[in-house]
């Protein structure tokens, strides 16, 4: 007896031995061609992988991870990474945004940038960097992932 993908709303919902016509309203049959699983999407004419999720966003990471991502990302030099974690140096990039902000805050964030032994993505100053590089909220998210995995 062949096998069948069942298919609905353009994606596949299971595999299924089958010997007669579908009666299913909104379900299509289509045949298993070895390639698709399910989860799988159908567009009429064939099948595609599912996208991948990206990974959860760490909430916390390491000042290495984060320095060394910065650096991977190329928004800091490895010269400047390298000094952040070794001795507390603040790279240009994070300094510029720091001296931007109102003098009341200052030393509050550079007391922060050079001597975190952690970053939260969801710490006030990493939106203020976010906002002063111009990044998206999704690049930040990426920038922590991969700082996770480091």
């Amino acid at each position: 007896m062949p096998r069948y993908h069942v298919v609905e709303a353009g994606r596949v919902v299971n595999t299924v031995l089958a010997d007669g016509p579908n009666s299913l309203p909104g379900v299509v049959l289509v045949p298993d061609d070895g390639t698709a699983e399910i989860g799988w999407g159908y567009d009429g004419t064939g099948f595609s992988a599912p996208a991948l999720l990206p990974s959860p966003v760490p909430a916390v990471v390491s000042d290495r991870q984060f320095f060394q991502a910065l650096a991977m990302a190329g928004l800091v030099t490895e010269a400047e990474a390298l000094a952040a974690v070794r001795t507390g140096d603040i790279p240009a990039a994070l300094q510029a945004v720091i001296d931007a902000l109102p003098e009341p805050e200052r030393f509050t964030a550079t007391m922060l940038v050079s001597g975190a032994v952690e970053f939260r993505r969801d710490h006030p100053l990493v939106e203020a960097v976010r906002l002063a590089r111009g990044m998206t909220a999704e690049a930040v998210d990426d920038l922590f992932r991969l700082a996770g995995g480091l």
